[in-house]
């Protein structure tokens, strides 16, 4: 498949999801993902009236988080965050799975954790984070199943988020690998998408996410990715 600039522009994801982040940020946010033509925005479910404001009449999307970043909220809270997002404007929905419901084998009630959220999502682009870096490699095919039974679109590897609880599970945490993104790839069916999401910051890493199976790319660099692709793949490339 040839990708080519506009394609590549429109697999980046901007975000925006510190707790600390003030409208000032959130309006530099928006534009520099204006200005970069980028194809969806995230942000927390308090930004999402204002997100959706300054881009009216825009084609971004706006994707509000849900669950985040731990995903340990009781399921009502996240269909109400859902709920939330939605009427404030969202046109997608970023929602961290029940990783404790899979880490104790209980698959029906991690399943029944998205399935609210997308219910609640009417119909717009549900991406669930199975947070692969805590994953063992049965757990991660579990999880990315289970979003696929649960109705979700998307399945995407990470929140980003580093914390001192990461340590206890795993001593080199990476948002995405090539490696979790061939398995999830290989794990689902082929209508749905993969996103790998943390430690993406060369252009080389891009394709190779993309080269892997990831169809959407969460990003910290999207400019310079943009115009490293334009600079070095005048005419598209490959993957």
């Amino acid at each position: 498949m040839l990708i080519k600039l506009d394609d590549f522009r429109k697999r980046i994801e901007f975000s925006l999801c510190q707790q600390f982040a003030s409208e000032d940020d959130v309006r530099s946010f928006v534009d520099r993902a204006v200005q970069t033509g980028v194809g969806v925005v995230c942000v927390n479910p308090v930004h999402v009236g204002l997100t959706a404001h300054l881009l009216e009449g825009q084609s971004l999307d706006i994707s509000g988080n849900v669950g985040f970043p731990f995903g340990s909220h009781p399921t009502g809270s996240k269909a109400l965050e859902t709920e939330f997002c939605v009427a404030a404007g969202a046109t997608q929905i970023d929602m961290v799975m029940d990783i404790g419901a899979i880490k104790s084998g209980k698959d029906e009630l991690a399943r029944k954790d998205i399935e609210a959220v997308v219910e609640k999502a009417q119909g717009r682009l549900v991406k669930v984070i199975i947070e692969a870096w805590v994953l063992s490699d049965g757990e991660k095919v579990r999880a990315s199943q289970l979003v696929e039974k649960a109705g979700a679109q998307m399945v995407k590897t990470s929140t980003g988020v580093r914390t001192q609880y990461l340590s206890l599970v795993n001593p080199d945490p990476r948002g995405a690998t090539l490696e979790d993104v061939a398995l999830i790839r290989k794990s689902v069916g082929p209508k749905m998408r993969v996103k790998a999401s943390g430690g993406i910051y060369t252009l080389d890493d891009a394709v190779a996410f993309l080269r892997a199976g990831a169809d959407q790319l969460g990003v910290s660099k999207g400019a310079d990715l943009i115009q490293a692709f334009k600079d070095k793949y005048p005419d598209g490339v490959e993957i």
